[in-house]
């Protein structure tokens, strides 16, 4: 066994990994609408969802490609396949004009699957005998780093433009370069190979998934998942392309917005969830999360100026954030030890699958200037899960505790 001096080098390395990488996908993702300003045919506001959804879909099915990999070559190989990858579509994302190109550029992100390489290597370190409750503890706090990055991406996309270079697309390079430059050295010197002590981690096949899927509990527990995310990313890719503007003309403005949120989600995860899940059951918390949910998505359709959003963002941040994490908490807490790589899989794929129903949820109807609409739709949905829940969550009454916990936007 490594001793503990070299392990807690690992677990610092993975943590560094995971904010970096959650800070340059969110520092790209915050310049992706004035890369798609630039394309030709010019996209409409419908089009440009359906070409993040192309994204979201190759990241559904790059979830079990990123699987197999690791399952053959080790993760660590893995790692630096995926980082070169995603920092090339990075580096060169903010230079496409053409809009069909753009839409198979997108595809490149099959490999844009971190999280669950960093699963993996816990799973490694900790080992299948390993402390149930040590394993739990260092995927929960890779929520800090994730939180931090929130913040961070955005922070530094906007710095890079006013400080380095007013160029868009040189800013969008220097994303993809950072990511390369920083994160590939960590993965050579610390991560350990194919010859470490660490027991091999078996990821599952495809069929493997389906045991999972075959439990009515666990299939109701992501069509949960499904309803809290669907909502939020469909509101959170139109609010982000409409603020686009708002960051060229108020760049200040949309860099306080950035950490706000990024303070409530750490706030969230770190010192809301645990808390709550103390007092309150699973079910409890997640009718009064979409409860919540639901009337801030009608305060949101009631404002439009920047300083109003600046109340009603943060308190839909924290609802999905209590919603999503009690709900990774069940997921995790229902499946055994051995199962629950599967488990954390399938709920990523919920959460991109989310991601990818967004032009089905927004439609040809939102005009470019006008949410309302989209956040009537968002509010009928929460609004739907209620009795959903209320009826088919029963079996979320027990509470659990000292369970991993992770923000719905990874």
């Amino acid at each position: 066994m490594f001793g503990k001096k070299q392990k807690d080098r690992v677990k610092l390395s993975l943590l560094v990994i995971y904010g970096l990488t959650n800070t340059f996908e969110q520092w790209c993702r915050i310049l992706l609408p004035f890369s798609q300003w630039q394309l030709r045919p010019r996209p409409s506001l419908f089009d440009t969802l359906m070409l993040n959804s192309i994204g979201s879909a190759a990241m559904v099915l790059g979830s079990f490609m990123i699987a197999q990999l690791i399952d053959t070559i080790g993760s660590r190989e893995a790692a630096v396949i995926s980082t070169i990858v995603i920092g090339i579509y990075q580096t060169f994302v903010g230079q496409i004009e053409n809009y069909y190109f753009y839409g198979i550029w997108q595809t490149l992100l099959l490999f844009n699957h971190m999280p669950t390489i960093v699963e993996a290597i816990i799973g490694q370190m900790i080992g299948e005998d390993g402390d149930e409750k040590e394993r739990s503890r260092l995927i929960m706090r890779l929520t800090i780093p994730a939180s931090i990055a929130f913040a961070a991406g955005p922070y530094l996309a906007i710095q890079v433009l006013y400080l380095i270079n007013p160029s868009l697309g040189m800013s969008q390079s220097l994303c993809g370069i950072f990511n390369m430059l920083t994160v590939l050295p960590i993965i050579f010197f610390v991560l350990p190979n194919e010859n470490s002590q660490f027991k091999k981690f078996k990821v599952p096949t495809v069929n493997a998934y389906f045991e999972l899927l075959r439990d009515s509990q666990f299939l109701w527990t992501l069509l949960f998942v499904f309803i809290v995310t669907a909502p939020y990313n469909a509101y959170d890719s139109v609010l982000r392309t409409q603020l686009s503007t708002q960051m060229l003309t108020n760049p200040g403005d949309m860099a306080k917005l950035a950490l706000l949120l990024g303070a409530f989600t750490l706030f969230a995860n770190i010192f809301v969830l645990p808390r709550l899940q103390q007092r309150f059951g699973p079910q409890t918390l997640l009718l009064g999360s979409l409860i919540m949910l639901f009337f801030i998505y009608l305060y949101l359709s009631w404002v439009h100026e920047y300083m109003y959003l600046l109340f009603g963002l943060p308190l839909q941040i924290m609802g999905v954030c209590v919603a999503n994490g009690l709900l990774t908490a069940q997921l995790m807490g229902n499946v055994p030890r051995t199962q629950m790589g599967k488990a954390a899989a399938l709920n990523r794929i919920a959460q991109l699958a989310a991601m990818t129903m967004t032009p089905l949820i927004t439609g040809y109807y939102i005009d470019g200037s006008e949410t309302a609409i989209l956040c009537y739709t968002s509010a009928v949905i929460t609004l739907l899960g209620v009795p959903i829940v209320y009826y088919k969550g029963e079996f979320m009454r027990q509470t659990f505790s000292n369970l991993p916990i992770r923000t719905h936007a990874e």
